[in-house]
């Protein structure tokens, strides 16, 4: 029976890798008039925009009702102030301690938070690195799909018009280069990719169709890639806090926060059943029938 149980829990485990390493999601987004975004999953399409209108019933609107989220409403606010007024009591209580810190204290306490902190080129050199990882990784696992880029470019002056429409041109095409480049894009041959001014308008229109695609368990592994680089990343780069200075630092955060001393408590002896009780009676009522 146990041996069942072990192979069906091992089998549903390697079932929701399966699941998570093939199965794709795909989004679709799409404006002209007003933005379209849905989600393809599981067979299953969510439209998330534009998002439906909600619907109003009568029978939340009862008195009773009202005065029960009115009730829920007030209790939380209450919780709020009391929540705020706990934190400004502690950073009172924080900046009367600290006010009797002399300046070498304070000073060591500085010392101490400047040198536990890394270097700022070594900090930038570890983002650089993880962002290196991250994205290369992500744009590989992403298919993108275009099937429509429309831009209709119009603005209150000819020249701006063309600026504005030159401009988009140039900023579109290496944007579309970078993600055939480093991506998988896909539809380029059939999409409809135009910029056009439009000197009567004086607004900008866009009509867009675009898509793209993923595997869960794609994204899955480089977001474990990435945060194991900058979990290693970081303890190379985390200085050690000198040993003199940790000491004057830890001194005077024990004077920032002395301990409290607390009265010890009676011990007690270990605690007797019922069947001890009786028994002990017992030979108590012995006794005194003896005497």
């Amino acid at each position: 029976m146990k041996l069942t149980i072990a192979l069906i829990i091992i089998g549903a485990i390697v079932a929701l890798f399966v699941l998570l390493f093939t199965v794709r999601v795909r989004v679709d987004l799409e404006m002209s008039d007003e933005l379209h975004l849905s989600v393809l999953a599981f067979g299953y399409r969510i439209k998330i925009l534009p998002k439906k209108e909600k619907k109003y019933n009568l029978r939340d609107y009862t008195p009773k009702k009202i005065a029960k989220r009115d009730k829920i409403a007030a209790e939380k606010a209450a919780k709020k102030a009391e929540a705020a007024k706990l934190k400004k009591k502690s950073k009172a209580k924080k900046k009367q301690s600290e006010a009797k810190l002399t300046k070498a204290e304070k000073k060591a306490i500085k010392a101490r938070k400047k040198a536990s902190r890394p270097r700022v080129h070594d900090m930038l050199s570890l983002f650089s690195k993880i962002l290196k990882i991250f994205f290369s990784g992500f744009l590989a696992k992403f298919h993108f799909h275009v099937a429509r880029i429309k831009i209709d470019v119009g603005s209150d002056n000819a020249a701006t018009t063309a600026l504005m429409c030159v401009g988009i041109r140039a900023t579109l095409r290496p944007i579309l280069n970078f993600l055939d480049k480093h991506s998988n894009l896909h539809g380029m041959k059939k999409a409809e990719i135009a910029v056009t001014p439009n000197y009567i308008s004086e607004e900008i229109k866009a009509d867009v169709k675009l898509g793209f695609s993923t595997s869960l368990g794609g994204m899955l592994g480089v977001a474990i890639r990435a945060g194991f680089a900058f979990l290693v990343g970081w303890f190379k780069i985390k200085p050690t806090v000198p040993p003199e200075i940790e000491r004057a630092a830890r001194e005077a955060q024990a004077k920032l926060n002395p301990p409290t001393e607390n009265a010890e408590a009676p011990k007690k002896g270990p605690k007797r059943s019922k069947k001890q009780k009786n028994e002990s009676n017992a030979s108590q009522a012995k006794g005194e029938d003896k005497a």
